[in-house]
């Protein structure tokens, strides 16, 4: 049985989280080796994330939901420590094998039960996870990130951008077609609001490829998460 799949028998879950953990343990195991083909168009856009992130060679970086370790390793080549942690063993899997830094290790764990004591790291970043999560999950994984994360420290959120004029709209109805309903909840959602209400100061945003995807980095400004 995977990690996913254990989380998934939780009996506290809802239906829909539950629903969440079981998709994730069937498909990501088999989608994992494709994972690096599928990403790629995104790959330009991770050292603009580590230079908007503000990391630096002292800086301690946890990338959440790390795949198979493309942003971690673009961390690494400019922080001091870096973590990368996912939930999928075949995803970790191949991020050991092709991402090796002395400065970078992966982890094993859920998002929104992260294996990290309070205030470990300076940069906590997600990419490209948020939109696949039910929202009380990505609350879940949102709060764990602050609660990880040193205060006045950097929280960065790459993502999906809601459309702003047709040629995104037409191309965010490409994305949904893969990406599904969840996608349309996350890109209609006020992601603005919700850094906020966990605590989170909103110090920039950039928009990338064609403004169809989106950094937002933030400061922790709360001495605890709600």
């Amino acid at each position: 049985m995977t990690e996913a799949s254990r989380v998934a028998d939780r009996p506290e879950l809802t239906s829909d989280e539950r629903a969440y953990y079981a998709l994730n343990a069937r498909a990501w195991p088999i989608f994992a080796p494709l994972y690096d083909f599928v990403v790629a168009p995104f790959r330009r856009i991770r050292p603009e994330v580590v230079s908007l992130a503000g990391v630096s060679p002292s800086s301690r970086v946890l990338d959440v939901a790390t795949g198979t370790g493309a942003q971690a390793y673009a961390f690494a080549e400019r922080a001091g420590t870096v973590v990368g942690v996912d939930l999928c063993e075949a995803m970790l899997r191949i991020a050991t094998r092709k991402r090796r830094a002395e400065n970078l290790t992966y982890r094993q764990g859920d998002a929104t039960a992260l294996p990290f004591p309070d205030a470990s790291f300076d940069v906590a970043c997600i990419s490209f996870a948020l939109h696949e999560m039910p929202r009380s999950i990505r609350e879940r994984a949102l709060a764990e990130m602050v609660r990880v994360t040193v205060l006045d420290g950097t929280i960065a959120i790459v993502d999906y951008a809601p459309p702003r004029d047709a040629v995104e709209r037409a191309i965010g109805r490409f994305v949904r077609l893969y990406e599904g309903q969840r996608y349309v909840d996350f890109v209609q959602s006020d992601l603005g609001a919700f850094l906020r209400s966990a605590g989170i100061d909103i110090r920039e945003e950039r928009r990338f490829l064609r403004g169809v995807v989106r950094a937002v980095v933030g400061v922790r400004t709360r001495a605890q998460a709600p």
